[in-house]
């Protein structure tokens, strides 16, 4: 690293997501589950929805943070701009998320695959030293997000405070989320128990 801030890239991070996703089929994947007949677009719909997803896991918390990814321009070129990511959400249709929902179930499948044809196998989920071969263990637990006001459609919780109430599912044996879905929450009890 030099000290005049010259040919540096920051959130080097994302350029691994990036290269995963290309490495295994997601981009590729993702970019033939939009595609409609007579439209090709000057962004690659695929790219611009893994350049979301890496946008988000750098820390993006809303569309116009797909900026964040402009440190990665001298690696891959130009990214999408927001109005182009926004675009790129509001094309996707019931079908056309049908059809991303099975390309990533597709790439999940081939992952899982190449987990399990590597040296170690498939990760083993352990409990107390033993592990558990041949399972892949789910875990769901919920979470609960805090919001600053009830606009955001944030629920009063049991303890009184405003938040999104959030189930999850992760596999254990990768890390990876599998799901999540936003739950309703009761409202916080008028008296006490």
């Amino acid at each position: 690293m030099s000290g005049d801030g010259k040919g540096q890239v920051g959130h080097v991070g994302g350029v691994h997501l990036r290269l995963l996703a290309e490495r295994t089929g997601l981009t590729g994947a993702l970019s033939a589950a939009p595609a409609r007949p007579g439209f090709v677009p000057l962004h690659d719909r695929g790219q611009v929805l893994v350049d979301l997803a890496v946008a988000i896991t750098l820390g993006a918390t809303c569309i116009r943070d797909i900026r964040l990814l402009e440190h990665q321009r001298p690696v891959f070129g130009a990214v999408a701009c927001h109005p182009t990511v926004w675009r790129a959400l509001k094309e996707a249709d019931e079908q056309g998320l049908s059809r991303i929902e099975r390309a990533r179930v597709a790439v999940r499948r081939r992952v899982y695959e190449l987990l399990r044809d590597r040296p170690g196998g498939f990760p083993e989920v352990e409990v107390e030293g033993v592990p558990l071969t041949g399972w892949t263990v789910i875990d769901s637990d919920g979470t609960l997000i805090p919001a600053p006001s009830e606009r955001e459609g944030a629920h009063g919780t049991y303890k009184g405070f405003l938040g999104h109430h959030v189930f999850v599912a992760t596999c254990d044996n990768t890390g990876e989320q599998l799901a999540a879905t936003l739950h309703p929450a009761m409202s916080a009890p008028t008296t006490p128990r």
